[in-house]
């Protein structure tokens, strides 16, 4: 009895591993079957298969040489955070802490980018006189002539952005638009900054790369700087009132002393006592705004950023030429892929757009 059950579970196994390479045989068949299909509509169409590709090469062959070269200016720089030594400012001095680095919001090409095309310090840029084609002129106008075949000049003035017309507003911020296209800025671990232009213009990619560089810089030292310049501007201001005051003391004890020449009377010294009084105060405070002016000035230039030039652009400029080779070739894969779409349709076609025909005119 056991020997029979034995029997009859090999028996079973054997039909369940026959029906297994059946469905595997039949699987392959179809497929090889689906693989002939296809081949043969490859073989009674092949030459109009090859009209796309070819029709698809030549047009991309066409639009290789439509593609006009681009000229790629650089400027490449680092922010130095080397700070000189103040001499006579140390241990509990306010002036200890003047050797710490201003390139914190430097460091973030993104950032940085962000900031430089901000209304006000791109209007800098854009608005600041530039010679190009022998012809010198705000940057925008130079911008417009060359990229959107102006003759004359768009802009004749400028006041602030605030000022501007709604039309000549929309102008400026295309132009801003258009020229932050043309730029990237970079950072690299070595703290090395790049500005790369690029344009279908030599000159003008030259131009707006030194342009951009110089507004930046500019912007970023204002930036820096605005507190301490302002300190600066204040005691300079002081220093000279106080002078002014100084002197004005001085003339009047003097006035004093040649009318009051051998009159010798209490009210007489009171008022000598008081001009001298006030005329050392004002020596003293003069002494204090003088000292106060020259470290606040050796604070400026401490934390004035240095920017240290590497590589400037130079002409000619790196010519960036679109290959028609290789545009050739990916319009040609285009076409084979469109031959592919052809192929999948004619295969639908042929087996199941009866059975779609059908579900379509019951639904």
């Amino acid at each position: 009895m056991q020997e029979k059950e034995e029997i009859e579970t090999i028996n079973q196994e054997l039909n369940i591993s026959e029906g297994k390479i059946l469905d595997e045989d039949q699987g392959l068949k179809q497929f090889l079957a689906i693989g002939k299909e296809i081949f043969g509509i490859i073989k009674i169409y092949a030459l109009f298969f090859v009209i796309p590709i070819i029709l698809m090469g030549l047009f991309g062959y066409y639009k290789g040489t439509q593609v006009k070269p681009t000229y790629t200016a650089k400027i490449t720089f680092f922010l130095s955070e080397e700070r000189p030594q103040v001499p006579g400012f140390g241990g509990n001095n306010n002036f200890s802490n003047l050797l710490q680095t201003t390139n914190t919001a430097f460091a973030n090409p993104k950032k940085l980018k962000e900031y430089a095309f901000t209304e006000k310090v791109g209007s800098k840029m854009v608005f600041k006189k530039y010679v190009f084609r022998g012809r010198e002129d705000y940057l925008a106008n130079h911008y417009l002539r060359l990229m959107s075949g102006y003759k004359d000049s768009y802009f004749k003035d400028f006041t602030s952005v605030n000022e501007m017309s709604i039309p000549d507003y929309l102008v400026f911020k295309q132009i801003l638009k258009g020229i932050r296209d043309l730029v990237s800025i970079d950072y690299n671990e070595a703290e090395i900054y790049s500005i790369t232009i690029t344009s279908g213009d030599e000159e003008f990619s030259k131009l707006l790369c030194e342009g951009f560089y110089d507004n930046l810089t500019d912007y970023y030292i204002e930036r820096a700087t605005r507190k301490a310049k302002i300190t600066v501007d204040f005691l300079e201001e002081k220093l000279a009132y106080v002078k002014a005051q100084l002197e004005n003391s001085e003339f009047n004890l003097a006035d004093y002393k040649d009318k009051a020449n051998n009159l010798v009377t209490f009210k007489a010294d009171l008022n000598e006592t008081r001009y001298i009084r006030n005329k050392a105060l004002l020596e003293g405070l003069y002494s204090m705004t003088a000292t106060a002016l020259e470290g606040s000035k050796t604070n400026l230039q401490s934390i004035m950023p240095l920017f240290q030039t590497i590589d400037e652009p130079h002409l000619p400029l790196q010519k960036n030429v679109v290959s028609t080779r290789n545009q050739l070739l990916m319009y040609m894969f285009i076409g084979v892929f469109i031959d592919i779409l052809i192929i999948a349709v004619i295969y639908v076609r042929r087996h199941f757009w009866a059975s779609i025909k059908e579900t379509v005119k019951s639904a």
